[in-house]
């Protein structure tokens, strides 16, 4: 079996294996026309600065892979590493004396685990924490200008369009509970208002009515004593 056919061998193994049995902070596949080529997606840790992100990148391996390391960049702006630029780690073609015949798994993984510090090196950068949330915020809306990334990962956007969509959803709901609460609460100020003026209303009523009652039996009195009086003098 000649080196080129040992590479693809070990990359379509390893790929049927990350199909199987996927991983949680990252996404791996080749191209369809090119097995050494490879775009993977990293999430970004929790508790990080990257959390919330989606980072697209590429590992390119040689024809000698296993025997030698591949080269790996990173796509999408993250405050950790320059764009499109080769990465200088210790599983990478920088450090060929430093390969020990990693699998894409833990070429990514080391991946994660070095962009999670500050160690320095080529291709690498410290933003600030701010920069980098706002990196991560911003990233899926980065990543759909790229239309390798829009035809690898479609599983990956119809996700974040759901999630989106949902996000949306519980605003829009939230807001309109937040309204009605709003709009009821001055109806019911002017229905109480209404009561009261009603209550004052009838309450000055009743005070007439008994004050006009009194008056009609005072006058009535004073006719009753008043025709006797004319009687007795009459007589």
């Amino acid at each position: 079996m000649s080196k080129h056919q040992l590479c693809v061998k070990r990359l379509q193994k390893e790929y049927l294996n990350l199909v199987k049995h996927p991983e949680p902070l990252f996404i791996a596949k080749p191209l369809q026309n090119n097995i050494l080529e490879w775009h993977y997606l990293i999430f970004g840790p929790e508790e990080t600065d990257y959390h919330g992100g989606v980072y697209h990148g590429q590992v390119i391996f040689p024809l000698e892979y296993p025997f030698k390391a591949p080269s790996i960049l990173m796509t999408t702006p993250s405050g950790r590493f320059e764009t499109n630029t080769r990465l200088c780690l210790s599983m990478t073609d920088f450090h060929q004396e430093q390969w020990s015949n990693q699998g894409v798994k833990a070429i990514l993984i080391g991946l994660i685990s070095f962009m999670t510090e500050d160690a320095p090196g080529t291709g690498s950068i410290t933003a600030s924490k701010q920069v980098r949330q706002k990196y991560a915020a911003n990233s899926m809306s980065f990543n759909l200008k790229n239309q390798t990334f829009v035809k690898l990962f479609p599983e990956i956007i119809t996700k974040h369009k759901n999630n989106t969509l949902t996000v949306s959803s519980l605003s829009s709901s939230s807001s309109s509970s937040s309204s009605s609460s709003s709009s009821s609460l001055p109806k019911q100020t002017i229905t109480n208002n209404n009561n009261n003026d009603n209550t004052t209303v009838n309450s000055n009523s009743n005070r007439n009515l008994k004050s006009a009652t009194r008056s009609y039996l005072f006058i009535s009195t004073f006719l009753l004593i008043l025709s006797f009086l004319v009687y007795l003098y009459l007589q």
